[in-house]
């Protein structure tokens, strides 16, 4: 036999098992039956094809060889079949097809199922020159070629179709029997249909079976969901099964007693090593879990807080605003200023907490955007008119270079306006001669807002850190020592959310900052 032939088999023994036990783990679940199904007509399929070995075909009677010949395509008509069923039924059947799509589906199939044993109508005969198979295909081969594609790809249409509607445990479970239908159907294809078809020679017919290796393994884990979020144990311990495999076969083709055992001693070295390879992969998969789920804990530890803080910080707001205002009688001198000193301190908690429970809310999706066409103009107007006291107080110049005509373009108005009044705000605070310039640009097709300020500026390192969470420049502890630096990340979250980008620029040390923000205009 030729190395083909043995891994046929090896193929076929680890398909079989896996079905029987996918099986065995719920056999009342029509997914693991349908499964079980695949596996044994792949089984089928690599029986026939068996008897393209010509040591194999020359232990039968001729008409023994050519029923087994068929039983190939029997065997293959049976996995589009099951294939089809499958996508349909797993993880779970959300449509249900018309009776004569189902009852005409299943007529077609079996067509095809009984054609291809009982008549030469896909197959009449093959026989060998030399090592070579030459087959003889009926008129209907075409047809079974039809046939077979409409199904499985029929199949990972499906598929994907379901995949784009799940979420969640199910989303993975689909990719996983996705990854492996593609690769399996794309190799499949080519060796059994589209080569044969061309050349009218069936010469890598037998990698077909050979490839179902990666449909079977993979939507085995999908349906018993083992390690279902860990791919890289997942494709670590399909390289070692593979290799070992081919260790395997090079043990039995070895041509002398000597090189088997040395293909036998290389092959338990390497279970060994694969072994501790896998385990290593595996530690490292679960470390990264375990901090995965410390940091989701941490995420919604403070989104809980944020949540609870920020209503009482909104009643003390309320309740200090009313003494200041004189609410409850004139404040004497002695203690107004105290009490601006306290409200201040609350004002700076409240958008501490506003900034992590925006941060949060990134971070788990749950922000939404409230799209509408606006003009940029107006929003940085308003900033300007917020933030002109606070530069007027640092003897700073805040201008806003406006363009005569502008492009409404379609943003979330409180986001953008969010980004822009950080941007100047942070360019007010850190700047102490000089001032500030607001512009509005259309560059390479996109929009560009562009602050510029004459303060201390930023090294390179700064600016490769400055939009990370918690992260400030020198300038930021040396001028605001109560800012948590989280005003640029949030920035930087809310431009990308847009499908911009926001960056800075800067000569070095007190040679000031350019900080733009480039959208799309839609």
């Amino acid at each position: 036999m030729d190395i083909q032939s043995y891994l046929s088999i090896i193929v076929g023994i680890i398909n079989l098992t896996l079905g029987f036990l996918v099986f065995l783990k719920n056999r009342k679940v029509k997914a693991n039956r349908l499964f079980f199904f695949i596996t044994l007509s792949i089984t089928l399929w690599i029986i026939g094809l068996l008897f393209l070995d010509k040591e194999i075909a020359t232990l039968f009677p001729e008409r023994i060889t050519t029923i087994g010949q068929r039983l190939a395509f029997s065997g293959a008509s049976l996995l589009a079949l099951f294939f089809a069923l499958l996508s349909l039924e797993f993880p779970k059947r959300d449509i249900i097809l018309p009776s004569f799509i189902q009852i005409g589906g299943l007529i077609i199939a079996c067509f095809f199922i009984f054609s291809s044993v009982l008549t030469d109508w896909i197959f009449k005969k093959g026989g060998f020159i030399d090592t070579k198979f030459i087959p003889s295909f009926g008129k209907l081969l075409i047809g079974f070629a039809i046939y077979f594609c409409v199904f499985m790809f029929g199949g990972v249409i499906n598929l994907f179709r379901k995949y784009k509607k799940s979420s969640g445990i199910e989303k993975q479970q689909i990719s996983y029997f996705l990854l492996g239908s593609f690769i399996s159907i794309l190799i499949g294809t080519t060796t059994n249909l589209i080569h044969p078809l061309i050349t009218g020679i069936p010469s890598y017919a037998r990698f077909g079976p050979i490839s179902t290796l990666f449909l079977v393994i993979f939507t085995a884990l999908a349906i018993t969901r083992y390690h279902l979020f860990g791919i890289e144990v997942i494709l670590t311990e399909i390289l070692v099964g593979v290799i070992g495999i081919l260790l395997v076969v090079q043990i039995f083709m070895a041509r002398s007693t000597l090189w088997r055992i040395i293909n036998g001693i290389i092959f338990v070295l390497f279970c060994v090593f694969g072994y501790l390879l896998i385990r290593g992969v595996f530690r490292e998969i679960k470390r990264r879990e375990e901090v995965e789920k410390i940091s989701k804990a941490k995420t919604e530890f403070l989104s809980i807080a944020s949540h609870q803080l920020r209503t009482p910080l909104s009643i003390i707001k309320g309740y200090l605003s009313m003494i200041l205002e004189g609410s409850y009688g004139e404040l004497p001198e002695k203690v107004k200023k105290p009490m601006e000193n306290v409200f201040v301190s609350n004002e700076r908690l409240i958008r501490l907490v506003n900034d992590i429970l925006n941060v949060t809310k990134i971070e788990t999706g749950e922000m939404e955007m409230n799209l509408e066409k606006t003009d940029l103009r107006e929003i940085i107007k308003e900033v300007i008119s917020e933030l002109s006291l606070k530069a007027k107080e640092k003897n700073l110049y805040l201008k806003f270079e406006k363009p005569r005509e502008f492009p409404k373009i379609l943003l979330d108005r409180e986001k953008i306006r969010q980004v822009i009044l950080n941007l100047v705000d942070n360019a007010i605070r850190y700047t102490q001669k000089g001032g500030v310039t607001v512009k509005l640009q259309i560059a390479n097709g996109k929009l560009q807002i562009v602050v510029s300020d004459t303060g201390e500026g930023l090294t390179k390192e700064e600016k490769e850190k400055l939009f990370e969470r918690f992260s400030r420049g020198t300038a930021g502890t040396k001028f605001w020592t109560e800012g948590a630096g989280l005003g640029l990340y949030i920035a930087r979250r809310f431009v990308e959310m847009h499908k911009g980008r926001i960056w800075v620029e800067s000569e070095g040390r007190g040679k000031g900052s350019t900080f733009y923000v480039e959208l799309p205009i839609r």
